[in-house]
């Protein structure tokens, strides 16, 4: 099947120009039939063709033929990389450009060729091919172009409404965790001017005067209630609660009571600030008295003293943060039922032990689930990734090796470790 070049494609996968090259007979559609022979000697090449005649040619230069045919002077140059080349010759200066169609002289388009199934045209009609041809490919270029960025544009679309979808579903935790650390800021703003509340010497306060303190900011100030009103109310209550933690008597309930209501008297129109301000320096006062795992028992009792009057306010939503986040408590809540109960740490620590949460993998919620990691707190193990150690831990303010001790004991790990 190679006869003629029958079945045999060039660079561009088309069909070769059909003829028969022998070593001593060529025979085309164009040529017609010859016999040639060729010698080359001193680098000089002699080729005696019966149809074309006696031929003398050599490469003085790279790309460049001189050549005598029948007497005649003959000079060919072809210059350039790619598909289009500069071309010399005697009669002038042309650039072609090669295509999958064959070749198009752009300076003199009657020297242009096509080729379709293997037979090659040359000349003007050659010429009106190669543009026809050309027309079609720029078309579909552009095509293909518009195309392309059409899919493009689609992708950055998508692109942009998922970065939006994401950041709307964050936005409400973001401008929570933001109010959050704003209400903090402000309340420790205003602690030296509160902290006349703790006398002249914070360590004055007794551990019954900070329980009966953390008491009456919950469960009074946190319901709109008056301290003094609420240390009255609640007085009968605590004497007869079984609760080990609120053993607080009704004389220093009233005195704390007054203490508190000074202090809000003497805000001014900061007054809504202070029940946030005390609730602050009641836990940063009592993690100087109590160990971690009796200010958590203590909110928890005080909490539930205060869900016999009805489920929490906003304010009192707001304060048990506030405690969390200056204590170095984190509470968890769930509702069983129509009953809201809080704990400080999971219903069944062994269960978190097997399950295990990897602080290098862990959520910012899995995060806050463990003792003593708040929202800030998570913040910062996020960004002390890798963990290499669950040690590491220990460089964050507010985490001791007795902490450190309750955190592993809930199951947080550092994997690999």
């Amino acid at each position: 099947m190679s006869f003629f070049n029958l079945g045999r494609t060039d660079e561009y996968g088309n069909q070769r120009r059909i003829e028969h090259r022998g070593r001593n007979l060529r025979a085309s559609r164009t040529g017609g039939v010859a016999l040639r022979t060729q010698a080359k000697a001193a680098g000089v090449n002699v080729t005696a063709n019966t149809s074309t005649g006696f031929r003398v040619s050599g490469t003085p230069l790279q790309n460049t033929q001189v050549a005598l045919q029948n007497g005649r002077f003959v000079f060919k140059g072809r210059y350039g990389s790619g598909p289009t080349k500069l071309n010399l010759s005697k009669s002038g200066v042309s650039v072609s450009t090669r295509n999958e169609l064959g070749s198009f002289n752009w300076l003199k388009p009657n020297r242009s060729s096509a080729k379709f199934a293997g037979i090659q045209v040359r000349g003007r009609k050659a010429a009106q091919f190669q543009l026809v041809y050309m027309l079609l490919v720029a078309a579909a270029s552009l095509l293909q172009l518009v195309l392309g960025l059409v899919v493009w544009l689609g992708q950055a679309v998508v692109a942009v409404l998922g970065l939006f979808y994401r950041l709307a579903l964050a936005t409400p935790y973001a401008l929570q965790v933001l109010r959050r650390r704003l209400r903090n800021r402000r309340a420790e703003e205003r602690m030296p001017d509160v902290e006349a509340l703790f006398t002249a010497s914070p360590s004055q306060w007794s551990r019954e005067e900070l329980l009966g303190a953390l008491l009456l900011v919950f469960a009074g100030w946190g319901r709109g209630r008056k301290a003094v009103s609420a240390a009255e109310k609640v007085a009968p209550r605590l004497e007869a609660t079984t609760e080990t933690m609120l053993r607080v008597n009704r004389a220093t309930l009233s005195r704390v009571g007054q203490r508190l209501e000074v202090a809000r008297n003497d805000a001014g129109a900061e007054a809504r600030l202070v029940p946030h301000t005390c609730m602050a320096l009641v836990a940063q006062h009592m993690a100087r008295v109590f160990p971690p795992e009796d200010q958590a028992e203590a909110m928890l009792q005080v909490d539930e003293f205060a869900l016999n009057d009805g489920q929490r306010t906003r304010l009192q939503d707001g304060l048990l943060e506030v405690f969390s986040d200056f204590a170095g408590i984190r509470f968890q809540e769930s509702r069983p039922g129509a009953e809201e109960q809080m704990a400080a740490i999971p219903d069944d620590p062994g269960a978190a032990a097997d399950n295990g949460i990897d602080l290098n993998t862990a959520t910012r919620e899995e995060l806050e689930s463990l003792p003593h990691i708040g929202a800030e707190r998570a913040e910062q193990v996020i960004a002390l990734r890798p963990l290499s150690d669950i040690s590491e831990l220990t460089t964050i303010k507010g985490i001791g090796p007795k902490r450190l001790e309750e955190i592993r004991a809930q199951g947080a790990k550092v994997r690999d470790s």
